[in-house]
Formats: structure tokens, C-alpha cells, sequence
């Protein structure tokens, strides 16, 4: 706008141009070609929190704990319950097994034994007869078949005969008192090995027994898990509060005791 003109006409003019000016201010107006564009920036989001999201989620969990523990402490002694009351039936497989052998290693022990005395009986039998034909020949002054007969006593009872013959003065009839058997160098392996194998036999029984206690014991640790299972299994199935945390209680307690058995009892791995 030229300053040249009338007052008036100037004056009308920049009425004009004080108007529209606030036209072009406004927002979405259109700017003037060749002047730029000015945009405001977005506003950016608010970032969160972290202090804040932190203690919201601690209360969450307060909550979701307040409102779930029951369930919470029964999965978990369910889980352990399983585990042990399966261990526990592991052990009292494996203890009736080691009571089977046992029992198996104590009768054959036995027929070993039985076997042994066997032939220590016939051993005996032997000397007797062979002692009483001696001391016979002796009673008939028959010298010649006494020193046959002696010639041929078997190995284990030549001890016992020469230590009872020089152990005590003869008698009337010419010998001494007692007979060869009552000596303690009378002894017969046959016999000792049957003594041996009937200890072994009686130590095995005890073994199979021992075995056999301990085999029941894994049964019982087994039955207290199951009661476990049964007690915190049952606690959700109840609303009133007092009566969950009483079966939980329970099933607790149980656990407890089932667990100091178990581990207390010889544990049988086989490997």
C-alpha cells in the first residue's frame, strides 16, 4: 500500500489490513506465499513412571498372593508329595528286592550247610568204628591188628588219638580214660564249614529281616504322602478360609513327618 492518496483512502486501508490480519493468525488459516510454515511440534506422550509401575506391581502381587496362597502352598506340596511318595515306593521295590536275595542266600546257605554236616557225620561215624575195632584189638592182645588198624585212622583223628593216648594214665584194661572224641584237637573241617555256613545263613535271615522292616517303612512314607495328596488336594475345594488353611495345616504336618521317615530310613539307590 503506497502512502500516496487522500487521507481518507489510507486511512480505510490500514482499517483493512488491521482486520484480516487476525483472519491469518488464526488457526488452520493459510500462511502467505513465501513466508514458511511454522508447525508446533506433537506434544510428546508422558513417559511412565517407573517408581510407580514398580509399586503397582508389588501390589499385585500382594493381591494375587492374598487371594491365591491356598492354592499357591498346595501345588506345591502336591508336586513334592508326588515326588517323594514316588521315591518312597522306588525304595520299598528296591528293599523287597535286597530281602528276596537275602532270604535266597540264607536257604542255600542252609543246603550248603546241611550238605557239610552231612559228611561230617559220616566222618565221625568212620572214626567211631575205627576206634572201637582198635581198642578191641588192644582187649584181645592182639598187637599185630591194632597197629593195622591204627595204621589207618584218618588224618583229623590221629591228633585227638595220640593226645588222648599220652594225656592220662591207662587203666585196668590198658588205656586211658574218656575216649579220643572228648579231646579238643578232635576237629573235623567238614563240620567247622558247616558251622560257618550256618552263621552265615543266620546272618543272612537277619539281613532279609532288617530288609524286609525297612521295605514296610517306604510303604508307610508312601501312605503319609498319599494322605498328603489327599488333604492339600481337598483345601481350594472349601470357601470358608479357617477350614482351606486347616486341611493345609494338615496336609503340612503330614508332609513333615513323612519326610523326616523317608530320609531317616537307609536309602537303596542300585548303582
Amino acid at each position: 500500500m503506497t502512502e500516496d492518496g487522500p487521507p481518507e483512502a489510507i486511512e480505510a486501508a490500514e482499517a483493512i489490513e488491521a482486520a484480516e490480519a487476525p483472519e491469518a493468525n488464526a488457526p488452520g488459516a493459510a500462511m502467505p506465499e513465501g513466508h514458511g510454515a511454522l508447525t508446533a511440534a506433537p506434544d510428546a506422550p508422558n513417559a511412565p513412571d517407573a517408581p510407580d509401575e514398580e509399586r503397582g506391581f508389588a501390589a499385585t502381587a500382594r493381591e494375587v498372593w492374598r487371594d491365591e496362597r491356598v492354592e499357591v502352598v498346595a501345588a506345591v506340596l502336591l508336586s513334592l508329595a508326588t515326588v517323594l511318595s514316588a521315591w518312597g515306593a522306588y525304595q520299598a521295590t528296591r528293599w523287597s528286592g535286597q530281602q528276596a536275595n537275602s532270604y535266597a542266600e540264607a536257604a542255600a546257605l542252609r543246603a550248603s550247610a546241611n550238605s557239610q554236616g552231612t559228611v561230617a557225620s559220616r566222618q565221625i561215624q568212620i572214626d567211631v568204628a575205627t576206634y572201637l575195632a582198635w581198642a578191641d584189638a588192644v582187649q584181645a592182645d592182639d598187637t599185630r591188628l591194632a597197629d593195622f588198624i591204627r595204621a589207618r585212622f584218618r588224618a583229623e583223628f590221629k591228633p585227638a588219638f595220640d593226645a588222648w593216648l599220652d594225656g592220662a594214665p591207662p587203666d585196668e584194661a590198658g588205656l586211658p580214660a574218656g575216649t579220643p572224641f572228648e579231646e579238643p584237637e578232635y576237629k573235623l573241617a567238614a563240620q567247622s564249614l558247616a558251622d560257618e555256613k550256618v552263621a552265615a545263613a543266620d546272618a543272612a535271615l537277619v539281613d532279609a529281616q532288617r530288609a524286609n522292616q525297612i521295605s514296610d517303612n517306604f510303604v508307610l512314607t508312601a501312605v503319609l504322602f498319599a494322605s498328603v495328596l489327599f488333604f492339600a488336594g481337598i483345601a481350594a475345594r472349601f470357601r470358608p478360609q479357617w477350614i482351606r488353611w486347616a486341611m493345609l495345616s494338615v496336609a503340612v504336618v503330614v508332609f513333615v513327618l513323612g519326610l523326616i521317615v523317608e530320609f531317616y530310613l537307609p536309602q537303596n539307590v542300585g548303582f
